[in-house]
């Protein structure tokens, strides 16, 4: 099935040029950083190495109808707007634009997606109170680091990227558990999956 939406690109070139709707609508919108025009969320990766155009259209960002498509909604730019996951599926579906309007406007802002990962690594580790410990106990030991970075890397071939969305807390939490046990010495220890090549972890 074709889909009659138009692309990111043409979504976002029409609000940066609304006089109106700009400041409503997509108050976080700034035509060379692509973003959610909710909450302001973005990943400095979607531009890296590429035009403006490329980076929006790669933006991890859902094409969101004001007026729903169901009652009538128009799939035109004036009807779309661009929103990252968690804000299109709490956003109203509803047929007065006004309720879009309100909605966004009361939306807090949310961090980058590189400042979020690293808030759920923190909590990982917090999830495995034995890693803090571990580290006091190899002080200042020669390559004591190096060995526990060597371990958390060789942790993550146990791990897979699902979805699209990054590592999850738990797939974190399992890795650094992982990586706690190896450096410890830990008498049962998992065989871990051979490297993937081209593997990701965001």
């Amino acid at each position: 099935m074709t889909d009659s939406r138009p692309s990111k690109w043409a979504i976002v070139n029409y609000w940066a040029t609304s006089p109106a709707g700009h400041d409503v609508f997509a108050p976080h919108l700034n035509i060379e950083d692509p973003c959610c025009f909710a909450c302001g969320w973005f990943s400095e990766r979607w531009k890296s190495g590429c035009s403006t155009r490329k980076a929006w259209e790669r933006a991890r960002l859902e094409r969101a109808h004001i007026i729903p498509a169901g009652i009538g909604g128009s799939d035109k730019p004036p009807n779309i707007i661009l929103l990252c996951t968690p804000c299109h599926a709490e956003a109203p579906d509803w047929f007065d634009p006004w309720e879009m309007a309100t909605w966004i406007s009361r939306r807090p802002d949310r961090p980058s997606s590189e400042m979020e990962q690293l808030a759920t690594w923190i909590d990982a580790f917090n999830e495995v109170p034995q890693f803090m410990g571990l580290l006091r106990e190899m002080g200042e030991e020669e390559g004591s680091e190096a060995a526990v970075v060597a371990a958390l890397r060789r942790s993550l071939n146990g791990a897979v990227v699902h979805g699209g969305v990054g590592l999850r807390k738990a797939t974190m939490t399992a890795i650094v558990r992982r990586a706690v046990a190896e450096v410890s010495g830990s008498a049962y220890l998992p065989s871990l999956p051979l490297p993937r090549s081209g593997a990701t972890t965001a």
